[in-house]
């Protein structure tokens, strides 16, 4: 019996050990638009009580496209957990934004982007706005998400999208495309 109890034990241990791995997490993400410009944007997610969705924070933005790749590591210890998020955002035609204006952005998502969950919190998002004019527009996403565990094989996601924008009811509102939570919430 004495002998089951400690197999039992060890075996324990070793499931703690091993769910308590390294890991890295990469994803790249690039959308691109016709009759629309494309913004890479990072700031504070709020909503009002009428339930409309803003972003307190600043933009990058490219009538080509815009691409973001973001990685998360994260380092376990048996009494501590680091995690660290770098991300860097590409425009094709070579324009930059400023990241000290900050600005308010009035903010729609798109169908099966779901905004709610990251209310207060640091996020970065991609979004479009139409061209003056348009009534819609062509809108390509295409996502590779790389999961990286420290003793183990890595694997990988690729998804496409094509994307009809319709026009919102309020000019100059942006189309959240995507969405990923930054660390922490807003301060």
């Amino acid at each position: 019996m004495r002998r089951i109890v400690t197999g039992c034990a060890v075996a324990l241990s070793m499931t703690l050990v091993a769910s308590a791995q390294d890991s890295t997490i990469k994803s790249k993400t690039e959308i691109k638009a016709d009759d629309a410009t494309v913004y890479s944007m990072t700031g504070c997610l709020k909503q009002d009580v009428a339930g409309n969705f803003t972003l307190y924070g600043t933009s990058v933005k490219s009538r080509e496209g815009v691409t973001s790749e973001t990685k998360v590591r994260s380092e376990n210890d048996r009494d501590e957990s680091k995690v660290t998020t770098t991300t860097r955002t590409k425009v094709e035609d070579g324009r930059v934004g400023t990241a000290g204006t900050l600005s308010t952005f009035m903010l729609t998502p798109r169908e099966g982007v779901a905004l709610n969950k990251y209310v207060g919190q640091q996020v970065q998002l991609t979004a479009v706005v139409l061209d003056p004019g348009e009534k819609d527009a062509e809108v390509k996403v295409e996502e590779k998400v790389t999961v990286d565990p420290a003793h183990a094989d890595a694997s990988s996601k690729r998804s496409k999208t094509e994307i009809e924008v319709e026009g919102p009811a309020v000019h100059g509102q942006f189309t959240v495309m995507t969405v990923k939570p930054m660390d922490g919430a807003c301060r």
